[in-house]
C-alpha cells in the first residue's frame, strides 16, 4: 500500500508546476487591462475574500502550529513581513513629489513583487511536500492574489523585464526544491511567516475595497466559497 509520504515524494515536481502557472499569471494580467469597472471591481472583490479567508482559516493556523513547534521568536517574522512593506511605502510617500510618486510607488512594487513571488515560490515546495492539498489550497490563494496584485500596474513595455519579473516564483520553487532536504524547518516557518505579513499588509492595504468602493456581494461570495472549500478540506 503506498502512503501519502510516498505519493508526496513522487510528486516533488508540483510545486514547480504550481509555480509555473503563477509565474503566467503574473507575466499576462500584467497586460490584461480591464476597462469595465464594474467587472474590475467584482474581481478584486472577490480576490480579497478569498485571500483574507485563506489567511484566518488556514495559513495563519498552519503557520502558528510550526512557530510553536520550533519558537515562538518565529511569529516576529509575520510582524517583520507585515512593516517592512509598510515602512517602504511610507517612506516613499514621503520622500517623493507628486510626479515623481507613481514611478517610485511602481518600482517598489515591482521590486517586493519579485522578492515576495521568491517566497511564494519556497513555500510552495514546504507546503506541497507537507500536503498536496495544503499546497493546493495555497496555489488557488497566490494565483488569485497575483492576477489582482498585477492589474493595477502599468504594463511592462520590455518583454524580457516581464519574463524576469515573471519568472521570480518558479526561481523560488526551484531553489527550495534542490536545497530542501538542507534546509532546517525553522527557516520554512520564518518564510511562511514573511508570506503571511506581506500577504495581510497588501489584502488590508490595497485589495480589500474600502467605502463605496468595490463589492461587498462577491467578496461575501468569495469568502463563503472558499470557507467551505478550506472546511472541506479538513476531512480529507
Amino acid at each position: 500500500m503506498v502512503d501519502a509520504a510516498s505519493i508526496v515524494n513522487e510528486l516533488w515536481f508540483l510545486p514547480v508546476m504550481f509555480a509555473v502557472v503563477v509565474s503566467i499569471v503574473y507575466f499576462f494580467s500584467n497586460k490584461l487591462k480591464i476597462k469595465n469597472k464594474n467587472a474590475k471591481n467584482k474581481i478584486v472583490s472577490f480576490s480579497a475574500g478569498v485571500s483574507i479567508t485563506y489567511l484566518l482559516l488556514e495559513f495563519f493556523p498552519r503557520f502558528t502550529e510550526g512557530a510553536l513547534q520550533v519558537h515562538r521568536l518565529l511569529f516576529l517574522s509575520v510582524l517583520f513581513g507585515f512593516t517592512i512593506h509598510h515602512l517602504i511605502e511610507k517612506e516613499i510617500y514621503i520622500h517623493h513629489h507628486k510626479h515623481g510618486l507613481i514611478k517610485m510607488l511602481s518600482l517598489e512594487e515591482n521590486m517586493f513583487s519579485y522578492i515576495y513571488h521568491i517566497v511564494v515560490g519556497g513555500v510552495f515546495v514546504y507546503l506541497t511536500r507537507t500536503s498536496i492539498v495544503e499546497g493546493f489550497l495555497y496555489f488557488i490563494t497566490i494565483v488569485s492574489y497575483t492576477f489582482v496584485s498585477t492589474l493595477p500596474t502599468k504594463p511592462h513595455q520590455s518583454v524580457m523585464k516581464s519574463l524576469t519579473l515573471a519568472s521570480s516564483t518558479i526561481i523560488g520553487a526551484v531553489l527550495m526544491t534542490i536545497a530542501y532536504d538542507y534546509v532546517p524547518l525553522w527557516v520554512h516557518i520564518f518564510l511562511m511567516g514573511l508570506a503571511i505579513g506581506v500577504l495581510i499588509f497588501t489584502v488590508t492595504r490595497h485589495h480589500i475595497p474600502f467605502g463605496r468602493h468595490g463589492r461587498a456581494d462577491y467578496f461575501t461570495l468569495g469568502l463563503i466559497l472558499y470557507s467551505a472549500l478550506i472546511m472541506a478540506s479538513w476531512f480529507v
